[in-house]
């Protein structure tokens, strides 16, 4: 077969980490995203879309965007892991000759998303998986695993890097635009917070952080490459709990401390990530939740936390195998493909 091109729609962050994993076998990606973060061989052309995330009006105009982008692309399928900014592509698909092949978010655990729900409710899709069995059993979805290692179970032991002189904290937050501000006032609480010989980077999406470290950056987005780097660099990480830093501190083996954003608080529209949360049981990882306080450490304690500059594999390859297959099966008779 000719075309092998695969149009993936993903925001940035867990949607598009998900994404990437779950298309590992598909070598011509053209990718649409809410942020232009990523570099990956891969991907041969990135279409940046606008964010319908505090803003429904501009689901109508992204519709046009959809036809312009799938006119100008032809890919063979689209595949998507959600999110509200796939909804413009599954409508215009369901009236065009492109397979649509449509897997829920893996922090859906309970059950579909928002945007799940509705293209299951309205049939746009011709496969559509979840990464839950109760989930699959609930709404009769497909279901074959999840798309990376959730559980960390191919841990490898990997020569540390040295200590440094003056650890560094990254903070995380995610690219949604959704502020954190209890997450910074837990960590204005810790006296590590207030010392000078330990680093801070706090990357915030884009709010305004009132108490300043004492020895710190503050950014609103980071690109891929530069935040691998940070991972690799930092002792300790705080981060709420989305797919996407889930996965980051797997493949780099980090100690990290996630604090899930949560709906009462208007940290997001929902309480995923507080359900995503639960299931997490790697040693390396610790959550905390409503009401707790961030764990202490000493300056002594962060130097001592081994670092890594190597990653580790974590995608589920035989979970990949499969939505290839359901990508490039038989096409429809009057596809251009």
């Amino acid at each position: 077969m000719s075309n092998r091109k695969v149009l993936v729609i993903a925001s940035a962050g867990g949607h598009l980490t998900q994404a990437l994993c779950a298309c590992h076998h598909v070598d011509d990606i053209v990718l649409v995203t809410t942020h232009l973060l990523i570099n990956d061989d891969k991907i041969k052309k990135i279409y940046k879309m606008w964010s319908t995330q505090k803003n429904v009006f501009i689901h109508f105009v992204n519709i046009f965007y959809a036809l312009y982008v799938l006119a100008k692309e032809r890919p063979r399928a689209v595949f998507t892991t959600g999110g509200p900014i796939v909804l413009p592509f599954a409508l215009v698909c369901k009236f065009l000759p492109i397979r649509f092949v449509y897997l829920d978010t893996l922090s859906r655990v309970v059950e579909l998303s928002n945007t799940g729900k509705m293209i299951h409710k309205y049939k746009l899709y011709d496969e559509f998986m979840s990464q839950w069995e109760a989930v699959t059993d609930q709404y009769s979805v497909g279901y074959a695993g999840k798309t990376f290692d959730l559980e960390g179970q191919v841990n490898k032991i990997i020569t540390p890097l040295s200590s440094p002189d003056k650890p560094l904290v990254l903070v995380i937050t995610g690219t949604n635009s959704y502020p954190f501000p209890r997450l910074i006032a837990a960590m204005a609480k810790l006296d590590i917070y207030h010392d000078p010989n330990v680093r801070w980077f706090i990357q915030t999406g884009g709010f305004e952080v009132d108490v300043k470290p004492a020895n710190g950056e503050i950014v609103d987005m980071v690109a891929k490459d530069e935040m691998d780097a940070l991972v690799q660099e930092s002792s300790l990480v705080i981060s709420h709990c989305g797919v996407g830093s889930i996965n980051h501190m797997l493949i780099y083996q980090k100690k990290v401390i996630f604090v899930p954003r949560l709906e009462r608080f208007g940290e997001f529209s929902d309480d995923h990530q507080l359900q995503i949360a639960k299931e997490l049981n790697n040693p390396n990882m610790a959550v905390v939740y409503p009401d707790e306080l961030l764990p202490v450490y000493s300056v002594a304690e962060l130097i001592a936390i081994p670092r890594y500059d190597q990653s580790i594999d974590i995608t589920n390859h035989d979970f990949a195998a499969v939505i290839d297959k359901k990508l490039f099966v038989e096409q429809r008779e009057d596809s251009y493909g």
